[in-house]
């Protein structure tokens, strides 16, 4: 699902085992692409991974991402299996130029993720769509992160992006029992922004990734920095970072653009300078 990372236009399907990529305008579509194991994440997949968002992060034309599973689930988590020996040795560390798809350590993202899930939505799977920035789900589709009952914890970001998300008595309903809730429930609390029928969800989320990905880019990264220091740093933090991004914006052609285009009553033609 994809071509050079210059590409705007639709591009074929580019497969790397057990990822697929594909543009669509400004938008990269990265898929997990194991239906058979039900999208069981093993090590080489999150290699692949890293390299999607790699790609993603340093391509300009690119503005938005969507990550979806293909087949009949979006992902059913680790596959314990291909990652034990990785879990007893404890060597689960990467260096500082690996996108680590769970974003807690090396490079990371600094552009939006929205995550399409659909049958199935648990542990390791859900906490990829943690570390993005909107979920939208297909109805039916099982969540779960049931790690406290397989003798972990959920230690790729879930533990501390649940309570961020939803409020800590929620987080602490799930985290602490590993019991599983549907997507209404998920929808309530707040891990889920939109759900939607299974035959809408990739037309919804490319959807929706179109209308960030027309939005002024160097906006967009800026509201994502200052809300992740928010989240993750306290809104002190948050606050001293806006008026160094405040005076780095003002002068660009965006800003401009966006004052004009508001004039003329149109939308905005933003190239992110």
């Amino acid at each position: 699902m994809s071509g050079s990372a210059t590409e705007v236009q639709a591009g074929p399907t580019q497969v790397t085992g057990g990822v697929v990529t594909e543009v669509q305008g400004r938008v990269l579509l990265i898929g997990l692409n194991r239906p058979d194991k039900r999208n069981a994440l093993t090590p080489e997949m999150l290699s692949e991974l890293s390299d999607a968002y790699s790609r993603y992060d340093k391509d300009e034309n690119l503005r938005c991402a969507v990550l979806y599973g293909e087949g009949a689930v979006y992902c059913a988590g680790a596959d314990l299996t291909r990652l034990k020996g990785l879990i007893e040795s404890g060597e689960l560390s990467y260096g500082p130029d690996y996108y680590d798809p769970f974003g807690l350590e090396g490079a990371r993202v600094s552009k939006p993720v929205v995550t399409a899930v659909h049958g199935m939505c648990f542990a390791g799977g859900l906490e990829l769509a943690l570390n993005g920035d909107i979920i939208i789900a297909a109805e039916g589709t099982a969540f779960g992160q049931p790690e406290v009952l397989r003798g972990l914890f959920a230690f790729g970001g879930g533990a501390a992006r649940w309570a961020d998300r939803v409020g800590w008595g929620n987080g602490m309903r799930y985290l602490l029992t590993g019991e599983a809730l549907d997507a209404k429930e998920a929808h309530r609390i707040g891990l889920v922004q939109e759900v939607v029928p299974a035959d809408r969800l990739r037309e919804r989320a490319i959807e929706l990734a179109t209308v960030i990905a027309n939005a002024a880019p160097i906006g967009v990264r800026h509201t994502l920095t200052v809300a992740r220091q928010a989240a993750e740093e306290g809104l002190r933090s948050a606050f001293d970072s806006v008026p160094e991004l405040r005076a780095q914006i003002v002068g660009t052609d965006d800003a401009v653009e966006g004052v004009v285009s508001f004039k003329e009553r149109r939308a905005g033609d933003y190239k992110g300078r």
